[in-house]
């Protein structure tokens, strides 16, 4: 069975339809398979449209424009008039990327949300809704009422239709079950676990019954929370699906708002090879960082190799900055091949608390005079083979304070190793700004504006080891004059090695390769 090296996920209107200034051209309906071309991006996939209503002429559920003329907002206006134009030319945009990927040799999954909110009469609402009204819906008051009830049989019996069309119609190299929204009443979600179970290997029975009569593999997957334990909240068994075989493979989705480089996810790999399956991580798009509110290549290399390690067989990404430029198209190619950057930079860093969704975290601290402040940073590199072959170059530890005194006696241990204060370069900033744009509701248990310290330690290429590292920062005495509390919240580690670079010279950054 097909395993993509790297997973691309197109929402098909945020970063496509939405963006198509009417008329729409064949030439721009095959927009999300022709931007993947050439990276390591093997596999799309590609979502059917809104919740409950579809971006393709789909003849069992309903399309945009269906039932709906005039539209007020200018965006859905837009998706409206690529579908209308679709048409014209005898073809839609799903047909379009289907056959497209064939032709460049990139899978298309159209991904199908199993749930959608709208209630009846509304324009994202599907056709059920507005044939059977309530009937089909969860009626719980608050903003779950208006939710398909998975327990009744039409709802199934629904998606398995618009599954089949696009495999057997559209000729979809597979599908993709994205779970979205909750599919129970609260107080029936436990005995309804084998429902969705028994839904999901009747897509599987679906996908051979289609592979079978035209003679080509058909494959499903899966879009769950990495955390199991809100996977089975909503009724997905997932360790279920894995062992009965009605995935191929699996993608758990961080539901945090940063990205962890550090995550331990490995139940979900764990499931999936006990299995035969195979299992995939969608990181979320924010950093908290300095430098950059989004991760940079060195996170991401840092994340995918701690991934690996766990028994991940890649990344699923989406909704990387669009138009591509270098940095995506970068990230596009490098991600695909983790053995091929395991002696390229990383940077293992650690990720301030959210609120709830996060406990395991333990950034921000406070540090507390007698007391001693312990992290763990697991670092996943060979760093025994790249020591071995004299190609590491010393680590840097870079802690972050906020509100540090400089007149406190503080001590520092990296693995049980005395760090010198003389040996930090130091630097402060009375005003920094963290440029993390987090959306309103979202908690973040660290502040986005403080007045930092930075104290940055070349390590001793023996200090780091494979596994868990411990950093230790003893307060022995704080300043009595300093009243205000002192928090750490920021620990990476960067892996260096002796990587091909372009030299630098004494008054230019690099100097440039002769050509001549």
């Amino acid at each position: 069975m097909f395993r993509p090296r790297l997973i691309y996920y197109n929402d098909a209107h945020h970063y496509h339809a939405k963006r198509i200034e009417p008329p729409a051209s064949v030439h721009k309906l095959r927009q999300p398979v022709d931007e993947l071309a050439g990276t390591g991006a093997d596999l799309l996939t590609l979502s059917l449209g809104y919740g409950d209503v579809y971006f393709h002429n789909s003849k069992v559920g309903r399309h945009v424009g269906q039932m709906k003329e005039v539209w007020q907002h200018f965006i859905d206006w837009r998706i409206m008039r690529m579908v209308e134009e679709g048409k014209r030319h005898g073809t839609d945009q799903l047909r379009e990327c289907v056959a497209r990927g064939r032709e460049l040799g990139i899978k298309v999954y159209p991904s199908i949300k199993t749930n959608d909110p709208a209630p009846p009469g509304d324009e994202r609402a599907g056709l059920l809704k507005y044939k059977y009204g309530a009937e089909v819906c969860l009626r719980e008051p608050g903003p779950n009422e208006w939710y398909y009830d998975f327990s009744n049989e039409i709802v199934r019996n629904e998606k398995l239709a618009v599954i089949r069309e696009v495999l057997e119609d559209y000729g979809a190299d597979g599908i993709q079950l994205y779970f979205a929204g909750p599919m129970f009443r609260k107080d029936e979600v436990e005995k309804n676990i084998p429902t969705v179970n028994r839904f999901v290997a009747d897509v599987k029975r679906l996908a051979i019954e289609v592979g079978k009569k035209q003679g080509r593999e058909v494959g499903v997957t899966a879009h769950v929370s990495i955390a199991e334990r809100e996977n089975l909240a909503g009724g997905l068994d997932v360790r279920a699906w894995l062992r009965e075989g009605s995935v191929d493979f699996i993608t758990g989705e961080q539901r945090d708002r940063l990205l962890e480089p550090t995550v331990d996810a490995r139940w979900l790999a764990d499931a999936a090879n006990a299995a035969g399956a195979a299992a995939y991580y969608r990181p979320e798009r924010r950093i908290y960082d300095e430098r950059s509110p989004r991760p940079t290549i060195e996170m991401y290399r840092a994340l995918l190799t701690n991934l690996v390690e766990q028994g991940f067989s890649g990344l699923m990404l989406g909704y990387l900055p669009w138009p591509f430029a270098t940095e995506e198209h970068r990230l596009l190619r490098e991600l695909a091949h983790p053995d091929a950057f395991a002696r390229k930079s990383k940077r293992y860093l650690l990720q301030p608390r959210e609120g709830d969704l996060t406990p395991h975290r333990v950034l921000p601290v406070q540090m507390e005079e007698g007391k001693t402040v312990r992290v763990t940073v697991p670092v996943a590199d060979d760093v025994e083979s790249a020591r071995r072959d004299k190609e590491m170059r010393q680590p840097v530890l870079t802690l972050r304070f906020s509100s540090y005194c400089i007149e406190d006696d503080i001590e520092f241990r990296f693995n049980g190793r005395v760090l010198e204060q003389e040996e930090a370069e130091i630097s402060d900033e009375r005003a920094l700004g963290i440029p993390v744009q987090m959306r309103k509701g979202m908690p973040l248990d660290a502040p986005t504006g403080m007045a930092a310290h930075w104290f940055r330690f070349k390590l001793k290429r023996s200090d780091v080891k494979h596994g868990d590292n411990v950093i230790e920062i003893e307060s022995k005495r704080h300043s009595k004059k300093a009243g205000f509390k002192r928090h750490l919240n920021g620990v990476e580690i960067h892996m260096r090695y002796t990587e091909y670079v372009r030299p630098e010279g004494f008054d230019m950054e690099r100097v440039d390769a002769y050509t001549g």
